[in-house]
C-alpha cells in the first residue's frame, strides 16, 4: 500500500525555507532536541501531561515505523547538514485491520507562525490517502486553541468525548466525496 514520499519544500519567510521529509532512524537526537525546544505548555497540550523526558519506547515507536499503517513526517532546516534541525513532526498510525488512523503533531515554539504544521498535516493527509486510509482522527485537548483552529481550517469537525469537557475528537473524512 505505501507509496514513495516525495520531499517539500517550503519557504519559511525570512529567506531560509524547510524541507518535509519521512522521519529516519537516525533521527533519534533531532527528535529529543525538537522536545527540548518545545515549552512546558507546549509540551503538556501535545501529550496531555506534563513530561519532562521523552519516553524512550516513544522514541522507538516513532523513529521504527511500519509504513504500512504507520507515518511520520519531520520538517528540517539545514537539510542534510551536521546542523540539521528538526522543527515540527507529524505522525499518525493506524490501528490492525482499520482504515481509519490517528494523528499526531507538534511543531517547536521558534516556528508555530511559520505554517509548518499547516504543510506536514496537509502532506500527511496526502500519505493517508496515498495508502488507502478513509478517515484521519486526533484527541485535542479542549484548551489547544491553536490546534482546533488549525485542524478547522483543514476541514476536520470537532466533536466532545464522552462528555469530557477537557477533550476534543477532531475527524477527518479522506475519502474522495
Amino acid at each position: 500500500m505505501s507509496t514513495p514520499f516525495t520531499n517539500q519544500s517550503y519557504a519559511l519567510g525570512n529567506g531560509n525555507s524547510y524541507l518535509i521529509r519521512p522521519i529516519q532512524a537516525n533521527d533519534k537526537e533531532r527528535i529529543i532536541g525538537l522536545f527540548n525546544h518545545l515549552s512546558p505548555e507546549s509540551r503538556y497540550l501535545r501529550f496531555a501531561h506534563a513530561i519532562s523526558k521523552l519516553p524512550d519506547d516513544f522514541l522507538e515507536d516513532i523513529l521504527h515505523l511500519d509504513y504500512e499503517t504507520e507515518m511520520a513526517l519531520v520538517a528540517v532546516i539545514h537539510p542534510q547538514t551536521e546542523s540539521e534541525e528538526i522543527i515540527g513532526i507529524s505522525r499518525y498510525v493506524t490501528p490492525p485491520n482499520q482504515s481509519i488512523c490517528e494523528f499526531s503533531l507538534s511543531v517547536s515554539d521558534s516556528y508555530t507562525t511559520h505554517g509548518i504544521g499547516t504543510h506536514l498535516m496537509l502532506d500527511l493527509i496526502g500519505h493517508a490517502k496515498k495508502n488507502g486510509l478513509l478517515e484521519m482522527v486526533g484527541y485535542v485537548l479542549s484548551g489547544n486553541s491553536k490546534m482546533l483552529h488549525l485542524v478547522s481550517d483543514l476541514g476536520f469537525k470537532a466533536f466532545t468525548i464522552n462528555d469530557d469537557p477537557d477533550f476534543k475528537t477532531v475527524s477527518l473524512s479522506l475519502s474522495e466525496e
